[in-house]
């Protein structure tokens, strides 16, 4: 369920079935009692007639799991290892197939496996960008790029700015963050401008 209307019409068509429901929120439903066999089936018809699937606990669990193996290795502070493969990590980890993760993923996210890698491994170069001393080629090796052409162009793609904005965004916080002790000529401390 992804909006209010959503919601509204699984709440009207799961009471209109004979249940009732003790919480309902996007992406959720909880009701006040556990269904048969033949009860899970008709509301499962009910929601794909209104284009909904259900998503079982099982498959949460494995998305879950995935997201959270990704943003392990990319919430580490060493280097990015560029021979280790998601896919090989996840299937071993997981026990399931990369094509099955990678669907399930997918279909529940409402994005690609590989889109969420991306992304979480830019937001480590933003990271880094602003929060070290670290080189933009430093920063492509220990975040797995192949160049600092590759990630360049990975990073003005996805957030429509190049990685000079972000070691700007840091130069600009570190001016800020130090205090100005530098008198104008010829006035005293207490003449000076305050800064807000």
């Amino acid at each position: 369920m992804v909006c209010e209307r959503c919601v509204a019409v699984v709440k009207e068509g799961i009471t209109n079935l004979g249940h009732e429901v003790r919480k309902i929120t996007l992406g959720k439903l909880a009701l006040t009692k556990e269904l048969t066999g033949d009860e899970s089936t008709k509301i499962e018809t009910f929601l794909r007639a209104n284009g909904l699937e259900v998503i079982s606990k099982k498959q949460a669990r494995i998305v879950g799991q995935a997201k959270a193996l990704i943003d392990e290795v990319f919430s580490e502070n060493v280097r990015y290892d560029s021979k280790m493969r998601f896919s090989t990590l996840l299937s071993e980890r997981i026990h399931l197939n990369y094509d099955s993760i990678s669907a399930l993923f997918s279909e529940i996210e409402g994005i690609t496996l590989e889109k969420y890698i991306i992304t979480r491994r830019l937001e480590k170069v933003k990271e880094l960008l602003v929060y070290t001393d670290f080189s933009l080629t430093e920063i492509a090796y220990i975040t797995g790029f192949s160049s600092i052409n590759h990630l360049s162009r990975q990073f003005k793609e996805l957030t429509g700015l190049p990685p000079s904005h972000f070691k700007a965004v840091k130069n600009n916080r570190l001016t800020l963050s130090q205090p100005n002790t530098t008198l104008l000529k010829g006035q005293s401390a207490s003449q000076q401008p305050m800064a807000r």
